[in-house]
């Protein structure tokens, strides 16, 4: 294998200091003075599941299987808790991704909670009702 030599050190030519700073140069040129890093935040599976944000990732979960009769009683405001927690989350640190999933946690676990436990009340209120 023969490699380009600087001529002065006999190192090959991508080692040298001067190759070094020019190809940084060059990079930097490149993407416009930023260097090149792979930011979370950008990545798309982490903007589909926000794993950084546990309490917005579980909130969204719980609501999701809140919709399942009888388990939306108690699923309902865990979804809502751990969603109001998410969206705290993001309130300090706003780089934190999963807004939506709180938002989808809080509207969603708020409804199946009402709309369980007005069923409930109307299910025993019948029960319980004398007969005519």
């Amino acid at each position: 294998m023969n490699r380009p030599k600087s001529n002065e050190t006999g190192v090959p030519r991508r080692h040298a200091p001067e190759w070094v700073e020019k190809e940084t140069a060059r990079t930097q040129r490149y993407y416009g003075g930023q260097p090149n890093r792979n930011d979370a935040s950008s990545d798309v599976f982490e903007t589909l599941v926000p794993t950084r944000n546990q309490h917005a990732l579980m909130g969204y979960y719980f609501a999701v299987f809140s919709v399942i009769p009888m388990i939306g009683l108690g699923l309902g405001p865990i979804a809502i808790w751990n969603g109001i927690r998410g969206l705290g989350a993001i309130k300090e640190k706003p780089e934190l991704p999963g807004k939506t999933h709180g938002v989808v946690a809080v509207t969603l676990g708020s409804i199946t909670t009402i709309a369980h436990w007005l069923t409930m009340i109307f299910v025993l209120y019948s029960l319980l009702s004398p007969k005519r």
